[in-house]
């Protein structure tokens, strides 16, 4: 059974919730939320976990894996938008599937991996507004980034 991801644990910033299963990716994403302070992330690592998440948020923004362990991420989002406020969330789907393009689904874009830091980060300032951010040299303390609570197993690195 999946672990219901950790929920956001403040009103005043904008949540982004990332489906992915990859340890690696989500470690990726949570480094570059770290950048975007006024952003909070909530990692789901499953279809099960993603639609528990679902029940209790309404992000600004749902960025979805499209292989996920038990389920495809187009099967998830179309079970997302049938619940209340969900219909008009973006949906970006984050793949690694080359060939995968959103026709004939509701995701509003693609992001093919493997992602670059610096086209991520101009990206999700397009689908999100930034707000005002920190002067350079007055950034927020690394502990506004939620961590998922994300079970990495210590062989998913290796060692």
């Amino acid at each position: 059974m999946a672990q219901p991801p950790d929920l956001p644990d403040s009103e005043t910033r904008d949540v982004v919730l990332y489906v992915e299963d990859h340890p690696i990716n989500v470690l990726l994403m949570q480094t570059v939320f770290e950048l975007r302070p006024e952003l909070q992330l909530v990692v789901a690592i499953d279809g099960e976990s993603a639609m528990a998440a679902a029940q209790q948020l309404q992000p600004a923004l749902l960025l979805l894996d499209l292989r996920l362990p038990d389920c495809h991420g187009t099967e998830l989002l179309e079970r997302m938008r049938q619940l209340p406020g969900w219909e008009q969330i973006p949906a970006i789907a984050v793949t690694a599937e080359a060939e995968f393009m959103p026709a004939g689904t509701s995701f509003s874009d693609v992001w093919h991996k493997p992602l670059r830091v610096p086209t991520l980060l101009t990206r999700l300032d397009r689908v999100i507004a930034p707000r005002t951010r920190p002067a350079p040299g007055n950034d927020a303390p690394p502990d506004r980034v939620a961590r998922s609570g994300l079970p990495i197993p210590r062989m998913a690195f290796g060692f």
